[in-house]
């Protein structure tokens, strides 16, 4: 790697998150940061067709990475998953808990309308393939990993009209065997779902040190500066008060008593972030939302 190609990785943040946590939010958030691009899930899954091997899929993600900077200052347009040409909070559409919420937003152009220099930071985010490829992305490129309650995530996925809401994880599962094998030998949906969430939660606490790893609650709670100063940005740009959605209204109807029961039944990896208190607090609040109906 030749030393601009070196700068210009440095200068490129990746961002996984766990589905559902808040990471399309810290797109919207770092794309208002000063000299700075935030893009959505960039990066088509066809890219990948043809291998299941890390280190290739590594190498294709560096290729794009360094095209799309090129894009940027030489067009002032780079892909990104976008509504209407914007980045959007909410990557499914709206609605209270009845038939699954299905995606909304495509894959395409977006304009980048904003003043930068050559070394501006660019941050791209893909949930599970870069939490599969996080142990080689990380030797090319500074990482970050979103998490967020657990309770709370399990109560989101069981609302979604994505492959999560099954309990699987197509993006991850090309790269990490062990995983597919694991959700092919579980049947019940439910821990088919606290396997994926540990299996996040690990890649995490196994690749990131912690202050890599940011929790969706302190995000909202900073008003996104957790997120500015982990990025190293020094200049201000949020978008105002942030409400924190773990009680969020969609989730009426979602009984969070089993989620809390199969979450202390299986432990795991999610219990270094998270407390069992945390997560009965997120019940507690499922609770009370059903009650408002």
């Amino acid at each position: 790697m030749g030393r601009r190609e070196h700068e210009h990785a440095a200068s490129t943040w990746l961002l996984s998150g766990i589905p559902r946590s808040g990471s399309s939010l810290c797109c919207r958030l770092a794309d208002q940061f000063p000299n700075t691009v935030a893009l959505s899930e960039p990066i088509d899954s066809a890219v990948f067709h043809d291998t299941s091997d890390a280190e290739v899929a590594v190498r294709r993600i560096a290729a794009f990475v360094a095209r799309t900077r090129r894009r940027v200052v030489d067009a002032g347009v780079a892909l990104s998953v976008h509504v209407d040409g914007r980045l959007d909070d909410q990557m499914v559409a709206p609605g209270r808990c009845g038939a699954p919420r299905r995606p909304q937003g495509e894959r395409g152009v977006r304009r980048i309308d904003k003043r930068l220099d050559s070394g501006f930071v660019l941050l791209v985010k893909h949930n599970a393939l870069f939490a599969a490829l996080l142990p080689r992305l990380t030797r090319r490129f500074p990482c970050l990993a979103l998490v967020r309650n657990p309770l709370a995530v399990l109560a989101s996925w069981a609302t979604v009209d994505l492959p999560v809401h099954h309990g699987r994880v197509p993006a991850a599962e090309r790269f990490d065997p062990a995983l597919r094998a694991a959700l092919d030998s579980e049947e019940d949906v439910l821990r088919r779902r606290v396997v994926v969430l540990n299996w996040f939660f690990a890649r995490y606490c196994d690749a990131l040190p912690k202050k890599r790893i940011i929790r969706y609650e302190d995000v909202v709670r900073s008003d996104g500066d957790v997120l500015r100063r982990a990025l190293g940005n020094a200049g201000a740009g949020t978008a105002g008060p942030l409400r924190n959605r773990n009680a969020s209204a969609v989730y009426q109807g979602v009984a969070g008593e089993p989620i809390l029961a199969a979450l202390l039944s299986a432990g795991g990896p999610w219990t270094t972030l998270y407390s069992a208190e945390e997560c009965r607090a997120a019940a507690n609040a499922l609770r009370r939302i059903s009650q408002q109906r």
